[in-house]
């Protein structure tokens, strides 16, 4: 429906509502409104505002920056500029505004896990809530998507959660697996250079000297790529061994803690047991 006195929204915008079904309140990701937005230099959204108490604001705000610049105000002050989007926690103090002439495509989303993936991403990038995403269109084009699945009412709700999960994953993981960029190709050399030396010690350090990166930055990436810290994957991956050597084979449990890296038994049931919720001896038990 086109938007009607909104000041600093010209007469072009357009905005839709959905009401999520109780199945896709509990287990899907939804939108509560959504909009495709052309503003000049009034613009100025306030949380003090009659729609900022709304059930439909009061979630989470994704806004792709089509032209012009937009401007936040949260806990930081920060801009998003054209090919660039921005994420809001609407349930805290927020402002939107514009000084000149803008274009943006915007969805409200709430469900399932939102506010923990809300947290990961701003988590992941540094306290950051502006991004420029990967250059393939994908996030203006699945939110162009969604609200044209609004517009002409023909979009189930499964699709659209998938629609708004991808969008999650992309900013949640920016650098794509199936690229040939130089950066990935280290990722997953370190991984495999990880498995090859799982059972030697094994720091930070010692792996990102054997990608060539520096280790604060070869962290930085390996958990942009992949979702881990290095130090959190290298242990899960141990204990995903031991697993198969728990079930495999009769070899004692110190023996397959040694076996996977470990240089002490008890740190690795201790470690084995607060990943998996069993101890080893308990594990191998219960896959028998």
């Amino acid at each position: 429906m086109k938007v009607l006195n909104e000041p600093g929204v010209l007469a072009r915008s357009e905005r839709f509502f959905s009401t999520p079904s109780a199945t896709a309140r509990g287990l899907f990701f939804y939108v509560t409104r959504v909009g495709h937005y052309y503003y000049d230099e009034r613009y100025n959204f306030l949380d003090s505002c009659d729609v900022a108490h709304q059930d439909s604001h009061k979630n989470f705000f994704l806004a792709y920056v089509r032209s012009g610049t937009m401007y936040f105000e949260t806990s930081q002050v920060f801009t998003a500029e054209r090919g660039q989007v921005a994420l809001i926690d609407c349930h805290k103090p927020h402002r939107f505004f514009t000084s000149g002439s803008a274009e943006s495509l915007w969805i409200h989303f709430d469900g399932a896990n939102a506010d923990s993936f809300f947290s990961q991403i701003i988590t992941f990038r540094g306290g950051r809530q502006t991004f420029s995403p990967v250059p393939d269109g994908r996030i203006e084009q699945e939110m162009a998507q969604i609200i044209s699945g609004l517009r002409s009412a023909n979009m189930s709700e499964v699709d659209c959660s998938q629609r708004i999960y991808r969008i999650l994953c992309s900013l949640l993981f920016p650098n794509p697996q199936h690229g040939r960029m130089p950066e990935n190709d280290a990722i997953a050399k370190a991984m495999q250079f990880i498995g090859v030396h799982l059972f030697e010690q094994l720091s930070v350090r010692r792996v990102a000297e054997a990608v060539n990166l520096s280790p604060s930055h070869f962290s930085r990436l390996f958990r942009s790529t992949t979702g881990f810290s290095p130090h959190e994957y290298i242990m899960l991956h141990r204990i995903d061994e031991a697993k198969a050597l728990l079930q495999s084979t009769s070899l004692s449990v110190k023996e397959i803690a040694f076996r996977v890296g470990y240089r002490s038994e008890v740190n690795f049931i201790t470690a084995f047991t607060e990943k998996t919720g069993n101890s080893p001896t308990q594990f191998r038990k219960n896959t028998l």
